[in-house]
């Protein structure tokens, strides 16, 4: 899904929170704990998944035995990964059909997860990962767990690209709307940093699922996830679109004013979500899933300040 050499980039960077939480154990977020300091505290032995970066070198070459340094105010962080795994996610344009491969879209999905999960587990932060159909990895923490997170992935890709490819029933578990998955997850969680991905793809929208993360003290960024035939699409004449997610079908003609209106609803749509969004204190960011991974994880979002 993504090469050893993309996730050796990604070593180093974390996701910038905004909010400073308590956690509970020793991390490396700073703490809204009173009356304490960042002040060296004790060392305990490394063990794997710690970060390098906090071991004692000098301890090292005088025992021969790697030692972490622990602080009194810094504390570890929460990271929610809330991946959308609807079928609108698994929607395959003319180029994965004729390849008789699995949707870009979805693709790309688990690609931005993977990063931002294994960003999250290297710099020392919990992660906990929930598909749209409820199936869950974690909380997890720590560098090693990043194998696990990719096989999680992978067999949760397998499954449902299986489903789609075959159109075999699924697990009995009915699909929720965002609104009602979002505000079931917000009913019982730890605060901390909350990343959506999806197509936001819904009749009923997502401002009331947003509103409940957020009351969870929960800091949202939303990744809207959309591929290239769907930002712009070429397709002209007479067609037959079906929803996906419904199965719905409607008869159209299209032509270039249409494909016009299109494009005038489809960034009235985008401007509307970050508005939502920027109110309710979330973050906002429309990703083309034809841009190449690294562009959108180590520029993109580097220079929308989502991680440092």
């Amino acid at each position: 899904m993504v090469s050893e050499s993309f996730l050796r980039s990604l070593y180093g960077l974390r996701l910038a929170s905004f909010q400073r939480r308590p956690g509970n154990v020793m991390g490396e977020r700073r703490s809204v704990r009173r009356g304490r300091s960042i002040e060296f505290a004790d060392y305990r032995t490394y063990t794997p998944g710690d970060d390098p970066r906090r071991v004692d070198w000098n301890i090292y070459a005088r025992l021969e035995r790697p030692f972490v340094k622990l602080y009194e105010d810094e504390q570890d962080l929460t990271v929610h990964l809330l991946l959308d795994a609807s079928p609108s996610m698994h929607w395959r344009d003319e180029r994965d059909i004729q390849h008789n491969a699995p949707s870009g879209k979805w693709t790309r999905a688990t690609q931005l997860a993977i990063a931002i999960g294994h960003i999250a587990l290297t710099s020392g932060d919990r992660l906990i990962v929930e598909l749209s159909n409820r199936e869950r990895f974690g909380p997890r923490q720590g560098a090693t767990a990043t194998a696990e997170l990719m096989s999680f992935i992978e067999d949760q890709s397998a499954e449902l690209n299986a489903q789609e490819l075959t159109g075999a029933a699924g697990p009995n578990r009915p699909a929720l709307s965002l609104n009602s998955w979002w505000k079931r997850y917000a009913l019982d969680v730890q605060p901390g940093i909350c990343v959506i991905i999806s197509d936001l793809f819904d009749p009923q929208g997502c401002n009331e699922g947003l509103t409940a993360l957020v009351s969870a003290r929960l800091e949202v960024r939303v990744l809207h996830t959309l591929c290239p035939a769907e930002l712009e699409p070429e397709v002209v004449g007479d067609v037959c679109l079906k929803d996906s997610e419904s199965g719905a079908a409607q008869e159209v003609s299209i032509d270039e004013a249409l494909l016009r209106a299109y494009q005038n609803r489809l960034r009235a749509w985008s401007n509307s979500l970050n508005e939502q969004c920027r109110k309710r204190g979330a973050r906002y960011h429309l990703t083309n899933t034809g841009a190449p991974i690294e562009q959108v994880v180590l520029r993109d979002l580097r220079r929308e300040g989502w991680l440092i």
